[in-house]
């Protein structure tokens, strides 16, 4: 199984090579530009660099502060596909869930870095258990992705990475409801669950 955490700068690399349909670069690869990129390559490359944050060693001990720790570059990577299906999307309703998620989890990014202030000095401390089960949710996500690396109409693209997307950040909510007991946090992994799956609803009604 693999871990997030054991993933490689080069590694990232080979995976931005394969997607793009370019394999003879494999020899003499160079960073690519986005604009070279299929709309489903562009998401996956926001993707990869989101993975990339979400590597960074962890300062937090408890699974709380660990939780936040990776699901605030979460949000960023969202956050960022949102801005690029706003600006080079053609369907009216996927921009408005794109101006919409990003309202939104510019907003929870907000109270995630509050709480990891306020909380800085937690007792509580990582288990094996958590992390793996949060390496999981990871690795699921970046599985369901393997496929339809291609297409290039941008809100089909959008929907089709965001949804798996979503769905990691609810499977990782759904973890430290397993492990915290913090009422505070409780409450904002439930909200997050029931905000996210209805707007995964909303992108896989669009591609139907």
């Amino acid at each position: 199984m693999m871990s997030i955490r054991n993933l490689t700068a080069t590694t990232a690399l080979l995976l931005l090579i394969y997607i793009s349909g370019n394999c003879e670069a494999l020899q003499n690869a160079k960073p690519m530009k986005k604009d070279t990129l299929s709309a489903k390559a562009v998401y996956l490359s926001y993707m990869d660099e989101m993975m990339d944050k979400m590597m960074m060693p962890a300062k937090a001990a408890s699974p709380e502060g660990a939780f936040f720790e990776e699901m605030i570059p979460h949000h960023e990577g969202a956050i960022q596909m949102a801005k690029y299906e706003i600006a080079h999307g053609k369907d009216f309703e996927m921009r408005q869930l794109a101006k919409s998620i990003m309202a939104e989890q510019n907003s929870e990014i907000g109270l995630m870095k509050l709480w990891l202030k306020d909380n800085s000095k937690s007792p509580a401390k990582i288990s094996p258990e958590f992390q793996k089960a949060m390496d999981k949710t990871m690795d699921v996500m970046m599985k369901s992705l393997e496929q339809d690396t291609l297409v290039r109409e941008n809100d089909y693209a959008f929907a089709q990475v965001m949804i798996p997307h979503h769905q990691a950040a609810i499977d990782m909510a759904r973890v430290i409801l397993t492990y915290s007991k913090n009422e505070e946090l409780i409450t904002f992994a439930r909200l997050l669950i029931s905000n996210e799956q209805i707007e995964i609803t909303q992108m896989s009604g669009f591609l139907k």
